[in-house]
């Protein structure tokens, strides 16, 4: 094809280009920031390329690096190859943990900005994701389709890693967590008494795995809230002795605790809920619900590894993954957060939530979804982001069960985890109205609280139904939520759980 030339708009490189590429955006070799290919004189312009076949997926070739002085051509990919189209697993196994990541920590973050009824801004820039074009689409499925042909095969696997995560929101204001403050309020821009601004957390992780289940992950985590500092060793593993965790987090006070994990066990539960999450995402059509604008992006290098990059939207929040060109294993990925987030995103979103988790009644999870609409633009506010990077990872190694023992220090004794088989959890729908019971709870001591910082109530204040009703969804009639096992609600002073009369419908 012929070329023309013209300069980057933001650092002044000259650039050598295709006249198809006309019109759409591509990243600047040097400085990689997103531009505009501008149209070139009518007079050069080609007829366009006939499109590609549509059972054919392409994967780019890896452009030579540049020479700095000289004009850098901006090369289409090659000729694209026939590759085995990607199964419907395929984005489940790159996206899933990222999905689920944001999801719940859109429903966590509601304890800082439970109301907040305030316009959706545009969100942090760096959390935008451009719509890629179709050839850039293409690609990222066909790189994908390898990918999961990569971890389909792999029968063991051993890597370290680290995990980092950034949270500034120190932007978030007292008249964005309390939208009956009155608008002349003199504190209404002031950040809320008690609530961290700025939330750090590393995180060294040694794992290893062998099909069907034998799996080994111990870390070392270092958390810092404002200026106060935590940090923890942690541990789960199941080899032929069964399955443990371990949890030591370094204070006097607290011992390491050491113990073995059953059946029955709640954790064991979560990671039974986390499976059936996971087969949300075996439908494309379920994917595509909250992952937006998948495409392919420049080429870049992770530990010295050549790698494809592929960029998506998943839930307002940009998710990049690097893929190795070699293995088709992920080196590392990054979830770029304080992107704005739709009601249509929410909405999808919960759609599929409630097809994983039918443990909480339709009203539910409604009640839970409207809540969540109304926090979302606080969410555009935080700054931050949530990475993973993989090291020295071995591809199908030889393992021997010892290698799925970890070795807990002298003197931590072994004991049995608490047991969750009793009448409550013996019947299904028993667990269901705990569950709602415990959400209901939940809700009404974020009312309490926000009453509390409203008013200037102190722990020990008394607090009446009519205090709390602006700030929670009430029924039909106008009530607080029910106990839906029959049980009776006691609000309790401020600082103190509320309280149901069923034993086992406790607060955790």
């Amino acid at each position: 094809m012929a070329e023309f030339k013209f300069s980057c708009p933001q650092c002044g490189q000259h650039i050598a280009c295709d006249i198809g590429y006309g019109g759409a955006q591509i990243n600047c070799p040097t400085c990689k920031q997103a531009i505009v290919v501008p149209q070139p004189a009518p007079a050069a312009v080609a007829p366009p390329a006939p499109p590609p076949r549509p059972s054919a997926l392409s994967i780019p070739a890896r452009p030579s690096a540049p020479a700095p002085a000289a004009p850098q051509p901006f090369n289409a990919p090659e000729k694209p190859q026939p590759t085995v189209p990607a199964k419907s697993h395929a984005l489940r196994n790159i996206l899933i943990i990222t999905a689920v990541v944001v999801v719940l920590a859109g429903l966590g973050a509601g304890g800082w900005h439970w109301y907040s009824q305030r316009k959706a801004k545009l969100g942090n820039p760096a959390a935008q994701v451009a719509t890629p074009t179709a050839n850039a689409a293409i690609q990222a499925l066909s790189i994908l389709g390898k990918v999961h042909s990569a971890y389909t095969n792999l029968t063991s696997v051993t890597a370290d890693g680290t995990v980092t995560v950034f949270l500034n929101v120190s932007n978030i204001t007292l008249a964005d967590v309390s939208p009956n403050l009155p608008a002349n309020a003199k504190s209404a821009n002031r950040h809320p008494p008690g609530m961290p601004r700025i939330i750090t957390n590393t995180t060294e992780i040694s794992m290893k795995r062998q099909l069907p289940d034998m799996f080994y992950m111990a870390g070392e985590a270092v958390s810092k809230i404002d200026r106060m500092t935590m940090s923890n060793t942690f541990a789960f593993w199941k080899s032929d002795k069964g399955q443990f965790m371990f949890m030591d987090s370094h204070q006097r006070m607290i011992p390491p605790t050491y113990q073995q994990l059953a059946a029955s066990n709640a954790t064991n539960s979560q990671m039974e809920q986390f499976k059936n999450l996971q087969h949300l995402f075996d439908d494309p059509a379920n994917l595509t619900k909250i992952i937006k604008d998948l495409g392919q992006t420049d080429d870049e290098s992770v530990n010295g590894q050549n790698c494809y990059t592929l960029t998506a939207k998943v839930l307002g929040q940009k998710v990049k993954v690097w893929v190795d060109k070699t293995s088709y294993l992920i080196p590392q990925w990054q979830i770029t957060l304080g992107g704005a987030i739709s009601d249509a995103d929410i909405d999808d979103a919960f759609s599929l939530v409630a097809t994983g988790f039918t443990n909480l009644p339709p009203a539910q999870l409604d009640m839970i979804k409207t809540q969540v609409k109304k926090m979302t633009p606080v969410m555009a506010k935080i700054r931050g982001s949530i990475s993973s990077t993989s090291r020295n990872v071995e591809v199908n190694p030889a393992l021997s069960a010892a290698d799925f023992n970890y070795p807990v220090p002298p003197g931590v004794r072994l004991s049995a985890a608490p047991q969750f088989n009793n009448r409550a959890t013996a019947s299904s729908s028993k667990v269901s109205q705990r569950n709602a019971c415990i959400n209901n709870l939940r809700q009404i001591d974020a009312a309490k609280n926000q009453f509390a910082l409203e008013k200037g109530k102190k722990n020990g204040d008394s607090v009446t139904e009519a205090d709390i009703k602006p700030y929670i969804k009430l029924d039909a009639n106008g009530n607080l939520p029910k106990c839906p096992a029959g049980g009776k609600y006691t609000i309790g002073n401020i600082g103190e759980n509320t309280t149901c009369s069923i034993p086992d419908h406790v607060l955790p």
